[in-house]
């Protein structure tokens, strides 16, 4: 079976507060009851179950509402062998609540092709809402540990009032992830070429299951039949043996039956000598 390809997915921020001091925790932008914490889980597992119907392994950075350091992330992205990473956020600008759009950030030069292509179709999967593309920008502060492709995706502002209302809709959510999604398609066609060849060997490895059980299920049959054939040979040669037996008892000649004959002994005469 062919290694599928393994993409990284980041939901940005994470945590809850607690009764223990120490423990840290990250929200993000809060607007109101709005975290970005959950948006971005939200639009992390949403992008999960798309790369998933492609064959792709799709590790988390974090599968629930965790704390989890960058340094962390970073080592769990590196440990999970991924070849392309995508990290999930929504911007905020303070004291300007008219700014608004998407942007792609990307920490190093040869991720800017990933960047391209996912802004290129993450525009295109937005414009239905008008959001605004303001393209990609570079940010060297982000991720600098990174050796793959990287994207940070900040697809809207939770600090514009439209827009925030929009992240709050499950349709506006399935366009971003699915821009996002398409963007990572364009940029590797290896993805699609790898889950060709994962369904092509799964489509084998089901067909020689199938021969596998015709044999098994024929070989069963036959050892059936075997059985039941000797059931009724032995039933058979029973019945004969009974029969010839019975047959042979009948033909055994009888003695006569025997005849008592009475008779009178004769006493002798004394009177003749």
């Amino acid at each position: 079976m062919p290694s599928p390809y393994v993409i990284a997915i980041d939901p940005g921020h994470g945590g809850s507060p607690t009764s223990d001091p120490t423990q840290l925790w990250d929200p993000g932008v809060v607007v109101g009851a709005i975290m970005e914490k959950d948006i971005t889980l939200d639009l992390a597992l949403r992008l999960r179950r798309l790369l998933q119907k492609e064959r792709v392994k799709v590790a988390l950075t974090r599968v629930g509402d965790q704390y989890v350091e960058i340094s962390e992330r970073w080592n769990r992205v590196h440990s999970s062998g991924a070849r392309l990473f995508v990290s999930l956020h929504v911007n905020a600008f303070d004291g300007d609540p008219s700014i608004n759009g998407a942007t792609i950030f990307y920490p190093k030069p040869d991720s800017l092709p990933f960047a391209q292509a996912v802004d290129s179709s993450l525009a295109q999967s937005l414009k239905p809402y008008q959001i605004a593309d303001d393209g990609v920008a570079p940010k060297p502060e982000l991720w600098v540990h990174s050796d793959i492709p990287t994207v940070t995706v900040e697809p809207a502002y939770l600090s514009n009032a439209r827009e925030a209302s929009l992240l709050q809709q499950t349709d506006f959510r399935d366009a971003i992830v699915q821009g996002v999604f398409s963007g990572i398609l364009a940029f590797d066609p290896q993805i699609e070429a790898t889950n060709q060849q994962i369904a092509r060997a799964e489509a084998a490895a089901a067909a020689q299951r199938q021969v596998e059980a015709a044999t098994a299920a024929d070989a069963q049959r036959t050892a059936t039949a075997a059985r039941w054939g000797a059931i009724i040979g032995g039933i058979m040669v029973l019945w004969i043996v009974m029969r010839f037996a019975i047959r042979r008892q009948t033909r055994i000649p009888q003695p006569p039956p025997y005849r008592r004959r009475s008779y009178r002994r004769r006493r002798s005469d004394s009177r003749r000598f």
